[in-house]
């Protein structure tokens, strides 16, 4: 049994790591995209932008959220905050990181849609997020979710790839394939956290993809 916790405190450790490192390689990428947006004014660039700041924030707190549960410090906070069990805490740091990472795929897809509508985005945002709001098992929800969201972004890469061959969509296509794997690896593996953490590699590479293809576009 305390080989266990063992293995699931270090799980935890790396865990917030990655999700530390996460958010601030979608910060540059959300940085990046809003800069390229204001050199090309192309509405994808700041759509681009705007969902990847989201997926930062969401990132941001999933990851402080863990590092308080693991560190000595919960107790005083929770005291503080007057959360005495802290699963509400989790509970809080969860379903923040879920709503914000669902705003920032629902963005990102959004951006794919070739006739924009306001209307369609915020109808889309509003299901989404009313869906996971009344689920008996939000995180199982929300990676089916953000599977779909991401299955529909890469469909798009796909066909810009398909028309252009360019390298630099090449990177993208690449990077929101890797995503997808691990939203599938997610749903397949939601209580070993283990091939949690192999799910979490897979969406460190992407993020360097993403970074990857900005830094090129930028330099050019």
């Amino acid at each position: 049994m305390a080989e266990f916790l063992l293995i699931q405190t270090l799980l935890l450790h790396w865990n917030t790591i990655l999700e530390f490192a996460f958010a601030i390689i979608a910060l540059i990428v959300g940085i990046f995209a809003l800069r390229i947006y204001n050199l090309s004014e192309q509405k994808q660039s700041l759509l681009f932008g705007i969902s990847f700041i989201f997926i930062s924030a969401s990132y941001c707190i999933k990851s402080l959220t863990n590092y308080l549960i693991i560190s000595k410090l919960n107790e005083n906070i929770c005291q503080a905050l007057k959360l005495y069990d802290v699963s509400i805490l989790n509970s809080i740091g969860t379903y923040s990181y879920i709503f914000l990472f669902i705003i920032g795929l629902v963005t990102l897809a959004y951006m794919t849609i070739h006739q924009k509508s306001i209307q369609i985005y915020f109808l889309t945002l509003a299901i989404t997020l009313t869906s996971l709001i009344f689920s008996s098992n939000i995180i199982l929800l929300f990676y089916i979710l953000s599977s779909i969201f991401l299955i529909l972004i890469f469909l798009h890469y796909l066909l810009n790839y398909y028309t252009n061959k360019q390298g630099k969509t090449l990177l993208v296509l690449v990077a929101f394939l890797f995503l997808l794997f691990g939203s599938i690896h997610f749903i397949l593996s939601v209580n070993h956290a283990l091939f949690y953490l192999i799910g979490h590699i897979l969406e460190l590479i992407a993020y360097f993809l993403i970074l990857t293809n900005l830094l090129w576009v930028n330099k050019k």
